[in-house]
């Protein structure tokens, strides 16, 4: 009981004890509440006062209270706020301590915050100083520009003096910006703005120079002029090329690109990094147009101290600087403005003296070859960013830009797609504009500075163009949308429709073609780049095409409302000497009922992908001198004028792709005509007069709904070059024979018969032809690619043909060349190629795709007492794909001659379910070029590579018993859907090169035989994609370090992501 009443009391006391406290600081709670009363009101005083006199100042207009004053008003407001809230509260009995105490320091904050000093600052001011700043700007600017201009001559360079006061400017702009800055945050320094009002005066003062310049070879060795490297691009050339200077293995380095692209700018600041290099000497001659060598060897002699006045034999006095320059180690001449090749031996051979290199600048990637640099390095126009940041720059970042104007601005800079020349002109045309109409006339028609400063430089590359023929085909360039990407291959088509290249043959037309463009590209007019198909293209940049645009004002005369977006036919567009007219891709939809336009001397008109429904009759009336006329690509097209029959000197006309077109008017009076492309219309009926149409090189009446083609007309268009046949029409073997210029040819044969009369007709052609033929019986809709170019494939397909080994056996002749054949849908074949497929020569490299041929057993079957090796003309595969072969047993049998398959890179497998064993042992020697292995959906698949020798031995070979297996090249193997596979390979299996693999649904595969004896293994791979994770974390290895090293780059699929990929096949 006592312990009891002991513990009794103890409760007592300590109940006791916490009720006391808590009503001690019930007490104390109210006390503090009180005090922070009293400090709150003080403090909001505080403020009123503050208000009231801030107020009373800034009445006059003149001043503006500072931002941190502002802010402090707000949070003693804020803090009466917060104070009422927990005054109300602990009338409610709560009792918040910790915002209490959160409140009594924000109090002590904001007491230590309120002794300002100054509460507003002079707006006029800073204000004063800002327009003083600017007018000081702009004569800067000025002066800058007339210093670029001397400069460019590379014979005159700035001052010092005028130099270091450009700079001084520059550091005024940057200190305004930051007073600007302060004062946006209320901390205005009106001493800072005092000092900065006096710097201004002191600069205006200075600034009168007179003569800016000094000539450049007053010092020996004096830096040059050039603006700092801003763009990270233009900093990686500059630490490139200084690299490729310290090598002792280079001597020359070529610099080109486009005119106005900074290629100048990038070699002065080699120059003076050189200058301050005391390892090299450096001297710089600017070459440009109209040089004399003898200038050249003056200019040099100079840098050497050598007097050549009064020697006048050119060999006498580049022998003189030879030995001038034997006397003078580690020297780098620079050769800004190469336009042609200049005989450096003629300038003294300054590379065949020691420790001499050389650097060129040049538009023309051909000048760097045909001077031997060692190096070439293309200077590209600059990105966005970087180009953004440049115009930025010339506008002068103290110009603040309203949302608006910068829109604007960022579409001006674009449309100079990089090039600094044109940022640099743009941006100083519209420094200080701030009318944003102003803006926006300026982005639809360039100032008259780019004129002067941007057009003509750029316009030395076209001028500079010797081959009359070079600049018309450049000028039809610009007859394409802006941006547009060109592709090569029909781009030379069309030079071909206009009849602006020329050859004997189609063949040497492109060769020209190609020719004509990639000079274009090394001059840096025109961009090399692929379209989206991946074919080779090339672009015009958007200046450049301004510049042609510019050129064909006059003559000759372009219209061009190329990609224009909705466009209305204007009769005074059409002026009466235009050349070339240009609608590409703009939506005309309709063309007025009664235009008419007077133009005699226009010879091309190009209205695709416009749109057209309809052309009025009388719209070709006074065009007597049409030559070229492209209407492809109006899906909605139905009519055409009969006017159309009238134009007779007509050279090409292009229907392409007017599906909606039934009928096309009588073609006979053009007898002019070069080209006619009808490709994909809905035409039904051969146009009428077309055997009249002798001159005829380019037909193509592929996709069109023709039946049949009239027996007569073939033969009289002896000139044909490239015929496209629809599928539906069966080939004339014999008429096709008789044109033996045929150089490029699509169509569909029914029989063996007519095809192997045609391919032997073609046999002893000694120039390269492209088909794309399909033999089988000919159906309407029946389609064959739309494209012939670089093309040589053969489809057979529905045909029955009878195994070789008998008189009844089919033969097939393939054409010469032959780079794909497809088989589909054929009965009869229980082996092929061997018997059946015959050609006069060795088919090398052949893609072969075999697909739904059920007879077939064997991809190459070589009967018994047989010898394959020894005939020359044999397969050689590239490509194999195999799908769909139900009774296919195996790739092959008998005795395979060794080049069957020693050229194979790709071999896919899908779908034949009798095949056990993908290829013998005996073969595997002859894989070692494999790159690919794609093998799914073979249901009694068990092997890859044979286990035994069996069927392909060719004989018994030592190496067949080997238990390493080796596919060198084998970069990407895929398994899937084998449910049978048993093994990839008996023994062990070497493929360094792999980089992908893929397995799926092989789960009788328990062992993965891969081998290998590299220190650092398998370099290449990427990527292991796993359908099912329990069967590959079960898996036994033949090396069990593999399993470790694969793991990282596995990817486990599942059964829906694994069937998407299988659809990849």
């Amino acid at each position: 009981m006592e312990a009891v009443a002991g513990k009794v009391i103890d409760l007592i006391e300590k109940a006791g004890t916490y009720f006391i406290r808590k009503i001690k600081s019930c007490i104390n709670f109210g006390e503090d509440l009180k005090t922070l009363e009293r400090n709150v009101r003080q403090l909001s005083d505080k403020a009123v006062d503050t208000k009231t006199d801030v107020e009373n100042q800034e009445r006059s207009g003149r001043q503006k209270r500072r931002r941190q004053v502002e802010s402090w008003l707000n949070e003693v407001e804020l803090l009466g706020k917060d104070f009422s809230e927990l005054q109300k509260a602990a009338t409610t009995g709560k009792k918040n301590r910790g915002v209490l105490k959160m409140l009594n320091e924000k109090v002590a904050e904001l007491e230590q915050r309120s002794n300002f000093g100054e509460l507003v600052y002079e707006r006029e001011d800073l204000e004063t100083v800002e327009r003083n700043v600017k007018q000081l700007s702009d004569k800067a600017v000025d002066m800058r520009t007339e210093i670029e201009n001397q400069e460019r001559s590379g014979r005159k360079k700035r001052k010092q003096q005028v130099e270091s006061w450009l700079n001084e400017v520059e550091q005024l702009e940057k200190n305004l910006r930051e007073l600007k800055e302060e004062a946006t945050r209320g901390k205005e320094d009106r001493g800072a703005l005092k000092k900065l009002n006096g710097t201004v005066a002191e600069l205006e003062q200075r600034g009168d120079f007179g003569d800016l310049m000094c000539d450049v070879y007053e010092s020996e060795e004096c830096p040059m002029q050039v603006q700092p490297v801003q763009a990270e691009t233009s900093n990686q050339n500059l630490e490139v090329i200084w690299t490729w200077l310290q090598d002792e293995n280079v001597s020359s380095i070529g610099i080109y690109g486009m005119g106005g692209v900074g290629k100048t700018t990038l070699a002065k600041h080699i120059h003076n990094r050189l200058v301050n290099d005391h390892r090299y000497q450096v001297r710089w001659l600017t070459v440009s147009q109209g040089f004399s060598i003898k200038g050249l060897q003056d200019e040099l002699a100079k840098f050497v101290n050598l007097d050549l006045s009064n020697e006048e034999d050119e060999h006498r006095r580049s022998a003189k600087l030879n030995r001038a320059f034997q006397k003078t180690n580690k020297m780098v001449i620079i050769l800004d403005d190469v336009w042609d090749r200049l005989s450096l031996e003629k300038l003294g051979d300054p590379l065949g003296v020691e420790g001499y290199k050389l650097i060129l600048t040049t538009r023309s990637y051909e000048v760097c070859l045909k001077m031997g640099c060692q190096i070439q390095l293309e200077v590209k126009t600059l990105n966005t960013d970087d180009a953004w940041e440049l115009f930025r720059k010339g506008l002068g970042f103290e110009t603040q830009l309203s949302p608006d104007i910068e829109r604007v601005a960022k579409s001006m800079a674009g449309r100079c797609e990089g090039l600094p020349l044109g940022l640099i002109t743009l941006a100083g045309s519209m420094r200080g504009v701030t009318d944003i109409r102003e803006w926006r006339n300026a982005l639809n028609e360039f100032p008259e500075d780019m004129e002067s400063d941007v057009f003509k430089v750029l316009k030395y590359s076209y001028d500079r163009l010797r081959d009359k023929t070079m600049q018309e085909c450049f000028l039809y360039c610009a007859l394409y949308p802006e941006d547009d990407v060109i592709e090569i291959d029909a781009l030379i088509g069309r030079f071909i429709m206009e009849g602006l290249v020329k050859g004997n043959s189609r063949e040497e037309e492109f060769n020209r073609g190609h020719t004509i463009l990639n000079k274009l590209v090394k001059l840096c007019l025109l961009e090399a780049t692929v379209d989206d198909s991946e074919d080779e293209a090339v672009r015009m940049h958007d200046l450049l095409r301004e510049m042609a645009l510019r050129i064909t004002t006059n003559k000759p005369r372009y219209l061009v409302r190329a990609g224009r977006g909705s466009q209305v036919l204007e009769e005074q567009d059409w002026v009466f000497n235009l050349d070339r007219a240009s609608f590409y891709e703009s939506k005309i939809k309709r063309i007025p009922d009664d235009m008419a336009p007077n133009c005699p001397t226009l010879s091309t008109l190009i209205l695709s992908y416009c749109g057209l429904t309809m052309i009025p009759g009388s719209f070709f009336q006074y065009m007597n001198n049409l030559q070229v006329l492209d209407l492809s690509y109006n899906s909605e097209l139905m009519d055409l004028p009969s006017s159309i029959s009238n134009l007779d000197i007509l050279r090409a006309l292009s229907l392409r792709e007017c599906d909606q077109l039934r009928s096309v008017p009588p073609l006979g009076k053009l007898k002019n005509l070069r080209v006619l492309d009808v490709f994909c219309t809905g035409i039904k009926e051969v146009p009428q007069g077309m055997e009249n149409l002798v001159k005829l090189k380019f037909l193509d009446m592929g996709g069109t709904d023709l039946d049949e083609l009239p027996k007569e007309i073939l033969p009289k268009l002896s000139q044909l070059q490239y015929l496209n046949l629809p599928g539906s029409v069966n080939a004339p073997g014999e008429d096709l024979a008789s044109l033996e210029l045929l150089e490029e040819f699509g169509g569909s044969f029914c029989n063996f018969h007519n095809f192997n009369k045609f391919t032997s007709s073609h046999y002893n052609y000694e120039k390269d032809w492209w088909y794309n033929i399909l033999v089988g019986p000919t159906k309407a809709g029946v389609s064959l690619n739309n494209r012939l170019w670089k093309l040589r494939r053969v489809i057979v397909r529905n045909c029955t043909i009878e195994a070789g080994g008998g008189e009844a056996a089919t033969s097939i002749f393939l054409p010469h060349g032959i780079d794909i054949l497809e088989i589909k849908y054929c009965d009869g074949l229980s082996s092929c190629f061997v018997d059946n497929f015959l050609s006069r020569t060795t088919l090398r490299g052949l893609t072969c795709k075999i697909k739904h041929c059920d007879d077939i057993e064997w991809i190459v079957n070589v009967p018994s007492g047989r010898d394959t090796t020894a005939n020359p003309h044999c397969i050689s595969f590239h490509s194999l794909v195999v799908r769909w072969l139900r009774n296919l047993v195996g790739l092959c049998k008998g005795k395979v001659a060794s080049h069957t398959f020693s050229g194979l890179t790709e071999l896919y497998i899908y779908d034949c379910d009798r095949m056990k064993k993908l290829f013998p042992r005996a073969v595997l020697q002859d894989l070692k070029n494999l790159e690919k292995l794609f093998v799914g959906r073979c249901s009694e698949m068990e092997e890859i590579i044979g286990s035994e020798e069996g069927e392909g031995s060719r004989q018994s070979i030592s190496s067949s018993t080997s238990t390493t297996a080796d596919l060198p090249k084998l970069k990407l193997l895929k398994l899937v859907y084998l449910f049978e596979l048993k093994s990839i390979c008996e023994g062990k299996l070497m493929c360094d090169s792999l980089e992908a693999m893929e397995f799926g649904y092989c789960l009788n595969l328990k062992r993965l035989p891969f081998y290998t004896t590299n220190e650092h293994p398998f370099p290449s791979l990427g990527v292991i994609r796993v359908y099912e994770e329990g069967w590959w974390k079960t898996l036994e290895w033949e090396q069990s370090h593999l399993s470790t090293l694969f793991q990282p780059y596995v990817t486990y699929l599942g059964s829906s992501l694994a069937r998407h990929y299988l659809s990849l096949e």
